[in-house]
């Protein structure tokens, strides 16, 4: 089999590009990687949803040292969404409650309606909506009247992290503990 120099080359430079991409991985991300790929060839959910707190501690220690790691730690849990057949009511009960992205807190209750805190600002109602959760899908609108909902994929929604991706960014929400 006679493989042409344009071929060759197009492949040495995809294996150095794969090669240079995996070596700017922080050390820590390269590490869970190989330890979770080892754990099982085929995770439990259970499984999955430790590995993605691990990174979402991790992102979370990147980024307060202002390091470019968190972007490869992003790209690897987006890798991993919730399981597509994921207890759309289990996980609504686990939303209901205060949390706070990096910008903002929201309360979301248990009607399906979220708001932006602190509820009322200077006499006026704050940004709200309506969310629901499908699978593993988190949908939101912006106005408690609209029946057109935004999509995000639910990466990690527990007691304490939820974060979830619109296909390009990653958000992080943490509960708010009383």
């Amino acid at each position: 089999m006679r493989i042409s120099i344009f071929h060759f080359t197009i492949v040495a430079a995809a294996l150095v590009m794969a090669a240079g991409a995996f070596a700017e991985d922080p050390k820590e991300l390269r590490e869970a990687k190989q330890a979770y790929e080892k754990a099982s060839p085929h995770p439990s959910e259970a499984d999955r949803a430790r590995y993605i707190s691990r990174l979402v501690r991790m992102r979370e220690k990147l980024a307060r040292g202002k390091s470019d790691g968190w972007q490869a730690v992003d790209a690897e849990i987006k890798r991993h969404p919730a399981p597509a057949d994921s207890d759309a009511q289990a996980l609504s009960k686990l939303v209901v409650g205060k949390w706070e992205s990096p910008r903002h807190e929201y309360l979301f209750k248990a009607d399906g309606v979220w708001t932006m805190l602190p509820e009322e600002e200077d006499g006026q109602k704050n940004t709200n909506g309506k969310w629901k959760i499908e699978g593993n899908q988190y949908l939101q609108s912006n106005q408690p009247d609209v029946s057109q909902f935004d999509k995000m994929t639910i990466l990690l929604l527990d007691e304490k992290d939820f974060v979830m991706t619109d296909g390009d960014n990653v958000m992080y929400q943490k509960r708010i503990r009383k």
